[in-house]
C-alpha cells in the first residue's frame, strides 16, 4: 500500500491567504487608478458646464452673425465648432469658427462675434456650438 500525502492544513491556509491578499492588491491598485481617472474627467466636465454662451443670434441674406462668449473662469475653449441644422437635413453644415475670426483658444471672460456666409437662402432650424475640449458642454440656440 502506498501512502498518499498532500499539503499541511497550514501550508493550504497560507497559499489561500496569499492568494487572496494578491487578487486585493491587483484590485485595489485598479481601483484607484479608475478613481483617479473619473475624478479628473469629471473636474474637467464640472469646469466646462455653461462655459459657452451663445446670443444675438441672426440670420439674414443668407449670413449668420452671432456672438460667443466664454463664460467659464479657468477654461480656455478650443477647438470650437458651430453645426447649423436644417429642416432638410442634406443642408446641414459644421463650421470651424477659426476661420471666422473666432481666437482659438478663446480664453476666459472672452466675447467673439461671428459672421458666416452660409450660402443658403433658407433660414436654419438651430445653431449648436461645441468645444473640443468640453465637448459634452455645448452651447444651442434656436433660430426664430
Amino acid at each position: 500500500m502506498a501512502l498518499k500525502k498532500g499539503i499541511s492544513p497550514l501550508i493550504a491556509a497560507v497559499l489561500l491567504i496569499a492568494f487572496t491578499m494578491t487578487i486585493a492588491g491587483i484590485l485595489a491598485t485598479w481601483a484607484t487608478t479608475f478613481s483617479k481617472e473619473r475624478l479628473s474627467t469629471s473636474a474637467i466636465e464640472g469646469q466646462c458646464l455653461g462655459a459657452i454662451d451663445l446670443a444675438s443670434l441672426n440670420f439674414q441674406d443668407s449670413a449668420i452673425t452671432a456672438k460667443i462668449r466664454n463664460v467659464a473662469q479657468s477654461v480656455n475653449l478650443t477647438g470650437l465648432k458651430a453645426s447649423v441644422e436644417y429642416t432638410d437635413t442634406t443642408k446641414n453644415k459644421e463650421y470651424v469658427l477659426k476661420n471666422y475670426g473666432v481666437p482659438d483658444p478663446l480664453e476666459p471672460s472672452s466675447t467673439a462675434f461671428i459672421t458666416i456666409n452660409t450660402a443658403e437662402s433658407a433660414k436654419p432650424l438651430s445653431i449648436d456650438v461645441v468645444s473640443s475640449n468640453c465637448p459634452r458642454n455645448s452651447a444651442i440656440l434656436y433660430f426664430r
